[in-house]
């Protein structure tokens, strides 16, 4: 914009360097005319915007949605309010968006006409490519001279926390949680007279049933003994473990590595929390993260809050991940692994949880395949062939542009 503007002031500068010079060489009153006259509307004009600067008393409200996914489209609603007793004209707002695309950050809007007192909605969207947490602002306001020579900036910081978070895919398969109470999904409940878990309901006495629990209320109306029946409630856990390594993070941009795993640790935990699992998250990104074992739509939003901000900053290895956080696996539960298959060494040591009735389910990429080496069908055969062979499991592979829901289709 400054540019522009530049080209204007050394014109109007030589108009009347040139206008002044003549009228003193020649003594024409019309060009001394025309130079007082210019400068005294340029003034006046620069004068104007200078009160409508200084005088102004504008007000912003930014208005977007709480979350939003990758590449999605995130609406804006601008309310711009002018409280001062002057109108404005020519106003220029510009929002800075850092979680647009690298050249449309900047969105500005021109207002003809905002009078005093009054108040306008604007409304205006970008595009949000990458997940992150961002800080929208700060607005910047131009204001100009009725000539439109001149402009002067005015910096209101409204600021706008939004998080993108990583968009998940859907799994409509996934390999069955073998370590917990019971040997299926979720929360169960297996009828039994007695014990301290929550009321299920009543039924007739049984011989051995304990006399404490007899319903003696429902006996007598009944006329039969009639004891009361709880529900012994069962739950899987399961740990969601991953290691964002700066060195191993192959690939570019959306196809490299850790885009891969944040897309599938969220997937996971999204399917495992609609399943009514209870998930915890051991990683390490910048520092060791730790998320406790929990339920619900609050405990997703922690995990993508972490997953949204996540990044390969890691220098430490899968396997020193593991021996820290190790103590905080629980017993009879299930270890998911996302890893590469480089790392699949570390697997062995993760397999002696066995002992304490953890299962292990890996979720492993072909490192080879964010090299660009193409043939990723036979590599990953390959990989499948050696885990198989050296370990003895059979492991859900996941290679650079292939849907990754797939994955999960053919375990």
């Amino acid at each position: 914009m400054l540019k522009g503007y530049l080209k204007k002031w050394i014109f109007i500068a030589l108009l009347l360097c040139a206008s002044f010079v003549i009228s003193l060489r020649t003594g024409m009153e019309f060009f001394s005319f025309f130079f007082w006259a210019i400068l005294a509307i340029i003034m006046l004009s620069f004068g104007w915007m200078l009160v409508g600067y200084h005088a102004s008393g504008v007000y912003f409200t930014r208005r977007i949605p709480q979350k939003i996914y990758e590449d999605d489209t995130l609406p804006i609603e601008l309310q711009l309010e002018n409280k001062s007793i002057f109108p404005l004209f020519n106003l220029v707002i510009e929002d800075h968006l850092p979680c647009a695309p690298f050249g449309e950050r900047n969105k500005r809007l021109l207002i003809g006409h905002l009078p005093a007192g009054r108040q306008i909605d604007l409304s205006y969207d970008t595009a949000c490519r990458l997940r992150g947490r961002y800080a929208l602002g700060p607005i910047k306001v131009y204001f100009f001279d009725p000539l439109g020579i001149f402009f002067v900036r005015k910096i209101f910081r409204e600021y706008s926390d939004l998080f993108v978070y990583p968009r998940y895919f859907n799994i409509s398969k996934f390999p069955p949680l073998t370590k917990g109470v019971m040997p299926w999904f979720g929360v169960v409940t297996g009828r039994r007279g007695g014990g301290d878990d929550e009321f299920f309901g009543t039924r007739e006495y049984k011989r051995g049933d304990p006399i404490k629990l007899i319903h003696w209320l429902s006996s007598a109306r009944k006329n039969a003994l009639i004891v009361k029946e709880f529900q012994n409630q069962s739950f899987f856990r399961a740990t969601v473990i991953f290691n964002l390594s700066q060195a191993d993070n192959l690939g570019e941009g959306k196809d490299s590595v850790v885009e891969y795993m944040v897309k599938i640790a969220a997937s996971v935990v999204k399917y495992l929390l609609d399943q009514n699992i209870s998930v915890e998250i051991i990683a390490h990104a910048e520092e060791m993260v730790h998320i406790p074992s929990n339920k619900g739509a609050e405990h997703l939003e922690d995990i993508l809050r972490f997953l949204a901000v996540a990044q390969a900053e890691s220098r430490v290895s899968l396997q020193e991940v593991f021996e820290d956080f190790v103590r905080f696996i629980p017993n009879d539960s299930n270890l998911i692994v996302i890893m590469l298959d480089r790392d699949w060494e570390y697997l062995q040591g993760m397999f002696l949880l066995s002992k304490r009735s953890v299962s292990i389910i890996p979720l492993i990429l072909v490192s080879s395949s964010f090299l660009g080496v193409g043939e990723e069908d036979k590599i990953e055969k390959n990989v499948a062939m050696c885990l198989s062979g050296e370990l003895n499991i059979c492991p859900i592979l996941f290679s650079r542009g292939k849907n990754p829901e797939d994955s999960f289709l053919h375990y």
